[in-house]
């Protein structure tokens, strides 16, 4: 198995800073890696079969390599919901911008104001993780009135850090202009890459429907979409992070996916290709 990855960004980690950094409920990732667009005619045992001669060959392409799947990744994909908020005229999707909360309804739920990629492949990420009945709410009903005035709540609060407070920076926005714009429902299909042992990639191939939430009848203008994610773990160890074999790794399974099926890089976020999936135009 050979491995281009053409058209890849020059990846990148930022220069004098982590790629994660937490403080109580708060995270700032500066989310390293690319995304390629993955067809939705091709078959998840199409997928797998790559995966499988992919484990095969990575550790002769990557030195160190080694990629690893939860015992339940293939049988029990996770199901996680995203709610785009924006303004009225879609300000943060023309300003490739995104504010939206995701929960998983047994893990997670959390708000998260975030960047497109920059040149490098990266893309800065605050996010606020909800707990008690504000978490149960999101996760129950993430794009109810509810769940709507949870955010508005969080965006408003200034005792915090919270992704309201670098909204209003970047665009002087105020939760009082957004609303819920677009739901996304997607199945993910994770996997791992570990280098010498040690948490390197956390990738995943998703299977994506979308909504506009706006239109007279939401669930009627569904639509869907699949990629693929090559980003780096989270919690990357700080020498990891500057470790040459991680873009290289991001290069190499990009280039063994394109060679397999002959995808091409994506740049938008997932919430301009639910827009451009579901019709929208915001230029």
């Amino acid at each position: 198995m050979s491995a281009r990855g053409d058209g890849a960004p020059e990846l990148r980690v930022p220069d004098g800073e982590p790629v994660y950094s937490r403080e109580g409920g708060f995270a700032v990732f500066n989310q390293l890696g690319v995304k390629l667009d993955f067809p939705e005619s091709v078959s998840d045992t199409d997928y797998y079969a790559w995966l499988d001669d992919t484990k095969a060959a990575i550790g002769s392409l990557v030195e160190g390599a080694e990629i690893a799947e939860k015992s339940y990744a293939r049988t029990e994909p996770r199901m996680n919901t995203g709610v785009y908020y924006d303004t009225a005229d879609h300000r943060l999707l023309r300003g490739d911008m995104v504010l939206r909360t995701t929960c998983n309804i047994k893990t997670h739920a959390f708000c998260a104001f975030k960047f497109g990629a920059d040149e490098h492949g990266v893309r800065r990420d605050h996010r606020y993780s909800f707990e008690g009945q504000d978490k149960r709410t999101v996760q129950l009903q993430p794009d109810s009135p509810e769940a709507a005035a949870v955010v508005q709540r969080l965006l408003a609060r200034e005792d915090i850090d919270q992704p309201g407070v670098h909204l209003r920076k970047a665009t002087g926005l105020t939760g009082d202009d957004l609303f819920p714009a677009i739901r996304l429902r997607q199945f993910r299909h994770p996997f791992f890459v570990w280098v010498d042992g040690r948490d390197a990639l956390r990738c995943t191939m998703d299977r994506a429907r979308v909504v506009d939430l706006r239109a007279p009848d939401p669930e009627a203008t569904e639509a869907s979409f699949s990629e693929v994610e090559f980003p780096v773990y989270p919690r990357l160890d700080a020498d990891m992070a500057r470790d040459p074999r991680v873009p290289r790794l991001i290069r190499v399974l990009s280039g063994l996916l394109q060679e397999r099926f002959g995808v091409d890089y994506v740049a938008d976020s997932k919430y301009r290709r639910a827009a451009r999936t579901l019709g929208m135009a915001w230029t």
